[in-house]
């Protein structure tokens, strides 16, 4: 057996010997696993004539949606004066929900402050960049930084926990919403320069440590007491900031956020303690903000996603699809804080907030919602149920129209997913394990906030884009089927036979090491360029560049370029040629690693150096990609290469056709703009779709026990058309402790799992006769006349 192979085999062991990814994180009494997900709308009643209020929730009932959400911007109304509070219209509206059969999500309604308290406590208005007090009239426009604002806070929410914390008909609250300003943060208030002076001193301890730490010999920034310290201000500086001090006024920010939903959670407690739980909606992707902050603060983290608005697309019909990386990636990275995550305003249609505001394209909506189920989201809220008359926001579309009674081609989308919830209720199987090949394909992505701040404080070129080149290993991971986490540095990365870390600039010893042990465990590490740069203070290292990961990558690191657009440079992987010019690192393996070289430059002065590599560490490999290429083919080549010498089946699927496990289903998505087919396996019967189409979602469940092969090894349904070699079983450390399997587990041989028959489009490519009848000609399916008929 050559020495390839044996990494193969030593590296499927240790994928193997890991403990079972469970395909639902663990039972929580808020979240049955039985119920799969629901799903519900924002409404507003304090936006309505009191005389609606009992038909708006029996429509929210006709649609099929299970919970209703309320308050978080109804603050005026729960205290119109200072001290004098009105919970009779909300009471009646939880009476009115619970009396159709929904579940109430309440809220702290501290994102939109009310006239008396801005006007009488004009402190608590957050100040800008340019020293401007924002004003009343919008909403996020506070600092919860000042004293005075967190007291009212927290008047208002000891009001509504003692009257509502242990109400039998509020399932959950959410913390107020948003949590940000827009673009506009940091405030520059006093408040907020006190407590970053505080943070600095409770850091450093003395002046003396954090002139070091900032390196303020530069351009003699020496500073003599914390006093004299303020918040990084980019427009009052003539020259460039320093990125010492911008990184930390960064870590403070995100830590003050953290503290003040701390703080609310707190408040809440005292009350409801685990009876409720407790959520806030983060923005996905909004780099201000670090959710992992409060990962144990809540029993569910939840976010925001409006995949259509404004010119940002991904291919030709992208401006209507989004973009599939947004939703799932986002989704990896909230499911994996605590194991359970719902989406809290998912987008119900047109939106009016964009540079444009685009239709969606027929039926994305659905995909959507069903591509939120296969990410195991417990969840799905809608902002909005109604569409708003004035304000705004009068132009972002609702379940239904202004009217009240008419729904909106989401709002029909929203009630057939709910209907299909349903149904798969009845099919599925809850906590049913990952398929053995799948569970093989498992891979981490490794994501720090700190790591991100410092990059785009120091991008080099300008068009780097942190968060694109986190996407391009993302995509290039579940284009191959893997299941993905994205994790933070202090979770266990042996839970993971593939981890992978983009541009991990900050680093130290112990990263390193943790790094090393797990690949020498057999794990494969993949690392990008710019990582091992600088340690956490977001220095250079007194070393050669990149020093502290030269033994581990077996190289070292040269120099790197970058090229100004529209210049584009070449690197050469095998027999493809990829584009890149954001960053390209030039490598000199070392003679005794044993380094393999994946990709070279094609051109520039150094035309022929090395841009790829990898090498075999213990019984795992590290390899590491120097070039950031402008698509990145580059990425998706390589790291399906890390998996073919692992030797671990992979899918081969077009970029946006995503294929998930959940509960006994495999699903299947298609945000493309042409048509896939879905794969399909001996045995495996649709329950619900095609998603030959774009826009298009196909379910399937395996039918029956596992059958054998001659072999003994069991057929995984697992759709991978161009593997066909035999893969060795499972390790006996991972035998039998799947939940409720008592015979061993073992990896099936490939097969080729494609459905070769062609496909028409429409009603008529449905093979189930009752499920074909609730469609259309078009392949649409029919809301029934009760949904329609909303009481008018």
């Amino acid at each position: 057996m050559n020495s390839s192979l044996l990494r193969g085999t030593a590296a499927l062991a240790f994928c193997c010997s890991l403990p079972p990814m469970s395909a639902q994180p663990p039972a929580a009494p808020h979240f049955p696993p039985a119920d799969l997900m629901t799903i519900g709308a924002y409404y507003y009643p304090e936006a309505w004539p009191a005389d609606q209020w009992a038909r708006d929730h029996a429509n929210i009932k006709k649609l099929g949606l299970e919970f209703v959400h309320m308050g978080e911007f109804a603050w005026a109304f729960l205290e119109p004066e200072e001290g004098r509070f009105d919970f009779a219209w909300l009471d009646r509206n939880v009476q009115l929900a619970h009396e159709q059969g929904l579940k109430v999500v309440l809220c702290t309604p501290s994102p939109t402050p009310p006239i008396w308290l801005t006007e009488k406590y004009p402190e608590v208005r957050m100040v800008d960049s340019a020293g401007r007090r924002q004003q009343h009239g919008t909403r996020q426009h506070a600092c919860w930084s000042v004293a005075r604002y967190r007291e009212k806070v927290g008047l208002i929410i000891e009001q509504l926990a003692r009257r509502y914390g242990q109400d039998s008909r509020v399932w959950g609250w959410q913390l107020d919403n948003e949590l940000t300003h827009y673009g506009k943060e940091p405030c520059h208030c006093d408040a907020c320069q006190d407590k970053f002076r505080a943070w600095l001193k409770n850091k450093y301890g003395d002046i003396a440590a954090l002139n070091r730490d900032w390196g303020n010999s530069f351009w003699s920034q020496m500073y003599q007491r914390f006093e004299q310290i303020r918040l990084p201000n980019p427009p009052e500086y003539p020259a460039q900031f320093n990125p010492h001090q911008m990184l930390d006024s960064q870590r403070w920010f995100a830590e003050e956020a953290a503290d003040y939903l701390r703080f609310q959670t707190g408040l809440l407690r005292r009350q409801c303690g685990h009876r409720q739980w407790i959520t806030t909606n983060h923005i996905h992707n909004f780099p201000a903000i670090n959710p992992a902050l409060n990962s144990r603060d809540f029993d569910v983290v939840s976010w925001t996603l409006y995949p259509v608005h404004g010119n940002a697309a991904r291919g030709p019909l992208g401006f209507r699809l989004g973009d599939p990386s947004e939703l799932t990636f986002a989704a990896d990275f909230m499911r994996a804080r605590n194991g359970r995550h719902g989406i809290m305003e998912l987008q119900p249609g047109q939106v009016n907030w964009g540079e444009v505001n685009p239709q969606p394209y027929p039926g994305v909506v659905y995909l959507w919602l069903m591509r939120s189920f296969a990410t195991q989201a417990s969840f799905v809220c809608t902002y909005r149920f109604r569409q708003p008359r004035a304000g705004a926001e009068l132009y972002h579309y609702g379940l239904v129209g202004p009217d009240g009674v008419t729904p909106t081609t989401g709002g029909e989308q929203y009630a057939r997913a709910m209907r299909d919830i349903r149904q798969l209720r009845g099919q599925a199987q809850p906590g049913a394990p990952l398929p053995p090949a799948h569970a093989a394909r498992r891979a981490a992505i490794l994501y720090s906030y700190d790591v991100r701040w410092d990059l785009d404080n120091h991008k080099q070129n300008k068009d780097w884009d942190t968060y694109e080149h986190l996407l391009k290993y993302h995509r290039a991971l579940k284009r191959i089927g893997a299941p993905v986490d994205v994790i933070a540095e202090d979770q266990d990365f042996s839970a993971y036979p593939f981890l992978v870390a983009p541009a991990h600039q900050l680093v130290d010893e112990k990263l390193v090491g943790r790094w090393k042990a797990y690949a020498e465990a057999g794990g494969h590490l993949i690392l990008s360029c710019r990582t091992g740069q600088k340690d956490r203070r977001g220095q250079l290292w007194e070393a050669a560049w990149a020093a502290p990961i030269h033994d581990l990558i077996g190289a070292r690191i040269k120099f790197y370029d970058t090229l100004p657009a529209p210049n584009i440079a070449h690197v050469r992987a095998g027999a493809a040629t990829h584009d890149w010019f954001t960053w390209g690192d030039v490598l000199e393996p070392s003679a005794t690693a044993g380094v393999t070289v994946l990709a070279t430059y094609s051109d520039q002065y150094y035309a022929g150096s090395v841009a790829a590599i990898t090498r075999p560490l213990g019984r795992g490999t590290v390899t590491y990609l120097g070039a950031d290429s402008t698509s990145g083919s580059l990425e998706a080549q390589l790291v399906r290469e890390v998996y073919a010498r692992a030797r671990v089946a992979t899918m081969d699927l077009a970029e946006g056709f995503l294929v998930d496990w959940r509960d006994g289903l495999w699903i299947a998505t298609n945000q493309t703009d042409r048509p896939q087919r879905a794969p399909a396996g001996a045995g495996a019967r649709i329950l619900l779709g095609t998603a030959d189409a774009p826009a298009g979602i196909e379910i399937r469940r395996r039918q029956g026990g596992a059958a054998r092969s001659d072999s003994g090894l069991q057929r995984d349904l697992d759709p991978s058309p161009f593997l066909r070699k035999r893969v060795p079983s499972l390790s006996p450390s991972y035998r039998g402790r799947q939940a409720g399997t008592a015979a061993p587990l073992q990896i099936q041989c490939g097969q080729r799992a494609w459905n070769g028959r062609p496909r028409r489009l429409g009603r008529d490519s449905i093979p189930n006769p009752q499920v074909r009848a609730a469609f259309n000609d078009e392949g649409v399916r029919r809301l029934p006349p009760e949904s329609r008929d909303h009481g008018r």
